[in-house]
């Protein structure tokens, strides 16, 4: 058997290139402690990713990949609901629960994470969750329906948020890009 082995040297600035490779050891190394707490990097960058995903069920009226397009309203409460909220398009009537689901900050949203914990929801609407669910009198309109565009976006978000951590840990030394 034949063994071929290439060295590379090389200088960066005034440091050799061993001297960069052990800062940039050293920078991976600390970006665990960073990675660990995924509230810092992580979470705060799926917010926007599950606002605009929910957003575009609102917009759609329903189309997810699971549950499709949300039912009509029935005929009594579709003309109580154009003489109380007129022109607003299902699961909108005041605009409350879009809000909450949409705009970070909101009343009633929910964006909530710890080091380890993710919620995202919304908070004091008490009947947010007959809409995704539906009820005996009610068929389900879920907000939340997402396929594998809104999983690869997660993955984009969370890896985005891998990289900052990284960055961090190891200062200028090391430039970290990707998708």
């Amino acid at each position: 058997m034949t063994a071929i082995a290439i060295t590379v040297e090389y200088q960066v600035g005034t440091e050799t290139g061993e001297q960069v490779l052990e800062r940039i050891a050293a920078g991976v190394e600390r970006s665990g402690a960073e990675l660990a707490d995924f509230g810092k990097h992580i979470f705060p960058k799926l917010v926007p990713v599950f606002e605009a995903a929910v957003a575009e069920q609102f917009d759609a009226e329903g189309r997810g990949p699971t549950a499709g397009a949300w039912a009509a309203l029935s005929s009594q409460y579709e003309a109580w609901k154009e003489g109380a909220h007129p022109g607003q398009p299902i699961l909108v009537a005041a605009g409350g629960l879009r809000e909450a689901l949409t705009v970070d900050g909101s009343a009633h949203a929910l964006r909530d994470y710890s080091s380890s914990q993710f919620n995202y929801g919304t908070q004091g609407l008490d009947y947010a969750s007959f809409h995704q669910t539906g009820t005996a009198r009610m068929p389900p309109r879920p907000p939340f329906d997402f396929g594998p565009d809104f999983e690869r976006e997660l993955v984009r978000a969370a890896s985005a948020g891998v990289r900052d951590a990284v960055r961090e840990a190891s200062g200028s030394v090391l430039e970290v890009t990707g998708e």
